[in-house]
């Protein structure tokens, strides 16, 4: 610290610029490596960005708590949750209520690294090395010592924040054996405070299982828990409006991402390809095979090559179904008040109306069992199509927030009605042909975004990376999340980007899903950015949207 110290004060009264000096360079901060990754240009720019970096061993952290990758991953998480007061002049990456590999603060072979941002102090355009001087060894070395040393943390709360990760991983892995495609354990408290709050909301009332669907799984301790099993198959979710079914699927879609300790949903597990498929009209897509829900269109042929810069909502929800099939998805979360009407249902009037011929849309109806039977889960919520009634394995209503399972009722409704019989394929004419699916898969293609990657402007010398309010660009290269149904996180957003520019600056031909796959694994090393690993369902979402 004695090094730094000294030349903070001798950059005292020195042009602003010359605090660049020291960019990438490394300092003694005691227990810690400290290196400048990013310096600013002018006090009132974006902050400088800071690396610390040291054995967890020189912390006195025992090695049992980051000896795989879970646990490195848990307490890399408890970890950054400890810097939740920013000092003056320091800042870091606030935690959600995920637990996620993020770069801000992460663990890897014992070795930990924190990305922080400081605003070095200036009068005008000149440095002040004495309040630098403070802010770093002063404020920062407090800063860090409160959180980073395992005689300061809280060490029950440590624990219990690992054996959460843990425990939620230990009953995802119960599901296929138990040929389940979620659980929702007893207690689990869904709603949150609002909709733009991710606490939990007081007062809400405990989700509790109905009695044909509880089912019994076992925590790593070998303690039980009990909870709702939803099947595979089809299983559509019922009730009124406003009495708790979309919180139910809501639940589900973030359950995808672990959560922490008392937010309430840190049990639900679901199969982690799970993903909500969405209207959204707008969209661009990129040579999707879509013919299994759209076929020939008037004046543009087949679509087993669909390629438009602008999709209508029900050929953008089919494009978002069938690419979330290649990317190897398994389950699909829909919402009926996020839907094509057009993409869900045809009644039989409509079908008189305009016959099979006319019409290019094929319904999910007239499919969704011929998916189910090729092993795709969906969980459907429905207040209005009670065509689905006829075609779901499960039947899940709400009444007042609490769940009852409805199957065999919706099975003697549904059995005498004139739907049953003439409400689409394979239980009544629909003029579809069997499903096929595309059997070679997908190739990643990315020499056609090459001019794209270029800086924006002549006056830019390099190509910018930028993502922010759902929207990324990679020099002239734009893709759009803004709809996209699973939450995105601005460091998620900013993973996804970084990801995607050293995809398609390597420009391999070669099978998009394995490629995915094998960037999912591993955030990019970036000492400038906050990160988070995004799953292979962003990732390919935000890579079928690109355009130059």
């Amino acid at each position: 610290m004695r090094e730094l110290h000294q030349r903070l004060l001798k950059l005292h009264g020195k042009p602003y610029g010359v605090y660049k000096s020291m960019q990438s360079q490394y300092f003694n901060f005691g227990d810690f490596t400290l290196k400048f990754t990013h310096i600013q240009g002018d006090p009132h720019a974006q902050p400088s960005r800071i690396m610390l970096s040291t054995k967890m061993a020189s912390l006195g952290f025992p090695e049992n708590l980051y000896c795989d990758l879970e646990k490195e991953i848990a307490l890399a998480d408890f970890l950054l949750r400890q810097f939740t007061e920013s000092s003056d002049g320091i800042s870091i990456v606030k935690a959600h209520c995920q637990i996620m590999q993020r770069n801000s603060l992460r663990i890897e072979n014992g070795i930990v690294r924190i990305l922080a941002s400081v605003n070095l102090p200036g009068e005008g355009r000149r440095i002040e090395g004495d309040k630098a001087s403070e802010l770093l060894i002063g404020t920062l070395s407090d800063w860090v010592t409160r959180a980073m040393y395992w005689n300061n943390v809280d060490k029950e709360k440590c624990e219990t924040h690992a054996q959460c990760l843990a425990n939620r991983n230990f009953l995802l892995n119960q599901l296929a054996g138990k040929k389940l495609a979620a659980f929702v354990p007893n207690g689990a408290i869904l709603p949150r405070e609002s909709g733009v709050s991710e606490e939990p909301l007081q007062g809400a009332v405990p989700f509790i299982s109905p009695p044909e669907l509880q089912v019994h799984l076992s925590l790593p301790s070998g303690e039980p828990v009990t909870g709702m099993g939803i099947p595979c198959g089809v299983t559509v979710i019922a009730g009124g409006g406003f009495h708790g079914k979309s919180t139910l699927l809501h639940a589900l879609e973030e359950a995808v991402y672990p959560h922490i300790p008392g937010d309430g949903r840190e049990l639900i597990v679901i199969d982690q390809s799970a993903t909500p498929i969405k209207t959204e009209e707008g969209r661009v897509v990129n040579g999707t095979d879509i013919s299994p829900l759209v076929r020939e269109l008037p004046l543009q042929g087949s679509t087993e090559n669909f390629t438009t810069k602008n999709a209508s909502g029900a050929t953008s929800q089919a494009t978002n179904l069938l690419e979330a099939l290649e990317l190897g998805v398994s389950t699909i979360l829909i919402d009926e008040d996020a839907s094509a009407v057009n993409f869900l249902i045809r009644d039989l009037r409509m079908r008189e109306l305009i016959n099979a011929k006319r019409e290019p849309l094929i319904p999910l109806t007239d499919r969704i069992r011929e998916f189910a039977d090729s092993g795709i889960n969906f969980i459907i919520v429905a207040g209005a199509c009670g065509d689905y009634l006829s075609l779901a394995d499960t039947v899940i209503a709400f009444t007042e927030y609490k769940a009852e399972c409805l199957t065999e009722r919706a099975k003697n409704i549904t059995s005498g009605a004139v739907g049953a019989t003439l409400c689409g394929c394979p239980y009544g004419p629909s003029g579809c042909p069997p499903l096929q699916l595309p059997k070679q898969p997908r190739k990643s293609n990315t020499d056609i975004f090459q001019p794209g990657l270029q800086p924006n402007s002549a006056v830019e010398k390099n190509i910018k990376i930028r993502a922010a309010a759902g929207q990324i660009s990679i020099g002239k290269l734009r893709t759009d999340l803004r709809k996209f149904p699973t939450f995105c996180h601005l460091e998620l957003q900013r993973g996804i980007a970084e990801i995607l520019y050293n995809f398609i600056k390597e420009n391999k031909n070669d099978n998009l899903k394995e490629i995915l796959e094998t960037l999912c694994k591993k955030l990019p090393e970036n000492e400038t950015n906050d990160l988070a690993l995004p799953r292979v369902m962003e990732l390919g979402a935000a890579f079928f949207r690109v355009t130059v």
